[in-house]
């Protein structure tokens, strides 16, 4: 039986220099057949000259623009609604593939499965920790908790375009929200267990982004998903609240963000709200060098 295609997208806007770093990082999987779908959102620096070479040296790559400033979610609806892979999963220009992602992804995928999904690494400051959800199922009631999965997942392009992919209305928190609606349409996720991502935290843009515009995304997400939660579910979300909005974290809000599996994510957001230096010594004591 032959490997099906996959199609991975990589939306762009004004990152040469990353973007040349993430797409060889697809290019170079072992997984045999795919196609590099990248999505230049209106950049003004080098991105045009980069994204020809990319393409005339590599025929699985495809490029798409788009009019300009449209945002990463209508950037990858483009990309999903133009694949010609049976699966999609995708990549932001500032992160990279490590490699076997793809052929991890696609081996671990099952039809009863909404999408597969892995760990990832967080890279900051030079320091590199593992991040996302525990392994095994991604169950409506973990993903209720906060967004275990993170920004990417490997899903059927049926079940992307079936929920009428990424939500461009949403000023935040879209990767999230899709993942929840796969969900509840096609029932739980799985991630793996070995990170095969390396996601870069400190990248200024990104750190910009998650600002107003990320409070108000996680406010809509709460607003439109309160009819599935339990009070454990809310108080996990308001845990989630604090965290973006970036609030101190006191001992009465800190309790009524308790729940039997989020102690230890209270106290960590606690101190690290508190007590910023002794956060930071922490991080360097768990983290290994990038």
């Amino acid at each position: 039986m032959s490997d099906p295609l996959v199609s991975v997208y990589l939306p762009t806007r004004d990152r040469a220099a990353l973007l040349a770093e993430a797409a060889r990082s697809v290019l170079a999987q072992d997984y045999p057949v795919l196609e590099l779908i990248v999505v230049d959102d209106g950049s003004r620096d080098d991105t045009p000259r980069v994204l020809g070479e990319l393409v005339a040296a590599d025929t699985r790559v495809r490029m798409l623009t788009t009019s300009g400033g449209t945002g990463p979610a209508v950037a990858r609806n483009l990309a999903i609604d133009s694949a010609r892979g049976e699966f999609v999963t995708g990549l932001d220009d500032d992160d990279r593939m490590l490699p076997g992602r793809v052929r991890a992804l696609v081996g671990a995928y099952r039809s009863e499965y909404a999408f597969v999904c892995s760990r990832w690494y967080l890279e900051e400051r030079g320091l590199r920790r593992t991040a996302g959800a525990r392994p095994g199922p991604v169950t409506l009631d973990r993903l209720l908790h906060g967004n275990i999965v993170g920004n990417q997942v490997l899903a059927p392009v049926g079940h992307l375009r079936g929920v009428g992919g990424f939500d461009a209305s949403l000023p935040a928190s879209e990767d999230y929200d899709l993942w929840t609606r796969l969900v509840l349409r096609y029932g739980p996720g799985f991630c793996l267990p070995t990170p095969t991502l390396v996601v870069r935290g400190d990248d200024t843009r990104r750190r910009l982004s998650t600002s107003t515009a990320a409070s108000d995304g996680a406010r809509l997400y709460l607003e439109r998903y309160a009819k599935y939660m339990t009070r454990s579910h809310r108080r996990s979300q308001r845990l989630a609240l604090a965290v973006t909005d970036r609030r101190r974290l006191g001992f009465g809000e800190a309790l009524r963000c308790l729940t039997p599996t989020s102690c230890g994510a209270v106290l960590r957001y606690a101190v690290r709200s508190n007590l910023p230096r002794l956060a930071g010594w922490l991080d360097r004591i768990r983290q290994s060098p990038a």
